[in-house]
């Protein structure tokens, strides 16, 4: 590790961390150091660098069961110095992470947006346009027919449509829509619950 701490770019790394996350950090001893790294002459040794700045994110114990330790940041940054392939798949998987997360965030998106006004639609159907003598498959028909609506309006085809042309494709015609179409179905969602409330036929409405 002595020969890791006499590297500029390390007494930088360790020096920021430093200051980052200890309020006892002692800048003038980080800076002298930072001028003599990368000199042959230079040579530190972690029980140096915790006397000097006051570290708290390495800990030099001596004695049997003695050692060096560091916090986990500047233990990666070690790990990532004696081994190239350590780097690497530490990349790869901060990378892998933020996909997974840039996908969950995308999820809770379209979910979210999905919902927004759901409901106002469908009880602007179950109010102005269900009977109460339909049974449960005209009821159903009637809320497709609907949702057709908005299919029409929005994709240009009915979920049915959707489904004959696209037969490799599981899920329906919503489940393949991007943002800026969630967004517009979520609106025409609400103007279609309005125009409801205002007696339009369905082919006024489309």
């Amino acid at each position: 590790m002595q020969n890791w701490l006499r590297n500029r770019n390390t007494i930088e790394f360790i020096g920021i961390w430093g200051h980052l996350n200890n309020p006892n950090f002692n800048p003038i001893e980080f800076d002298g150091f930072r001028m003599q790294a990368g000199l042959n002459s230079f040579t530190l040794t972690p029980k140096q660098w915790i006397e000097k700045t006051n570290a708290i994110g390495i800990v030099s114990k001596s004695g049997r069961y003695g050692g060096t330790y560091a916090h986990k940041d500047i233990a990666f940054k070690f790990a990532s110095w004696i081994s190239v392939e350590f780097k690497l798949y530490l990349i790869k998987e901060f990378q892998r992470l933020k996909d997974e997360e840039r996908k969950q965030l995308g999820w809770d998106i379209r979910r979210n947006l999905a919902r927004i006004n759901y409901r106002i639609h469908t009880d602007a159907i179950k109010k102005n346009l269900i009977p109460d003598e339909l049974t449960g498959a005209q009821i159903s028909r009637i809320y497709a027919s609907e949702a057709d609506v908005l299919n029409m309006a929005l994709f240009g085809m009915t979920a049915k449509e959707w489904r004959t042309a696209s037969p490799d494709k599981k899920g329906n015609i919503r489940d393949f829509a991007d943002i800026s179409q969630l967004v517009c179905l979520s609106n025409l969602e609400n103007l279609n619950a309005h125009f409801i409330y205002e007696n339009l036929t369905q082919q006024e409405r489309l």
